[in-house]
């Protein structure tokens, strides 16, 4: 269960990180033409990805809020962080259909198979490493 929280957690996080950077990068041979972004070859609207963005945002807020709380164990902060980026991913995921996301993911692999993975936390470290609280 944990491994496939990881998972989508990972690809919410890349996906927004693509968003951000425009999600335009050049074909291969030709650093003049651009490919479409990913959530628009999976026919997403710029409004659902806006609003994306915006559980984003609001996502990494209540995390750093629980960070900063010193009441409570790392547990409790994982736990506390846990919902929050379930809740998150259930709102995210509410927005596309299950085929504009299945084109998405097919797009984002296809576009970064060969370029630096992402790391997970390790099981037990602390929940709020990386966040600069």
């Amino acid at each position: 269960m944990h491994r496939r929280t990881r998972i989508y957690a990972i690809l919410f996080v890349g996906l927004f990180a693509l968003i951000s950077r425009g999600a335009q990068q050049p074909a291969k041979g030709s650093a003049s033409q651009k490919t479409e972004p990913c959530w628009e070859h999976a026919g997403i609207s710029k409004s659902a990805i806006e609003q994306r963005r915006s559980i984003q945002e609001s996502t990494r807020s209540e995390i750093q809020a629980v960070c900063s709380q010193p009441n409570l164990s790392e547990e409790q902060k994982r736990e506390k962080i846990h919902q929050i980026r379930q809740a998150a991913r259930e709102k995210a995921d509410a927005m596309i259909s299950p085929a504009e996301r299945q084109q998405l993911e097919a797009c984002q692999h296809a576009h970064h198979a060969s370029g630096p993975k992402m790391g997970g936390h390790p099981a037990g470290g602390d929940p709020c490493a990386g966040l600069g609280r």
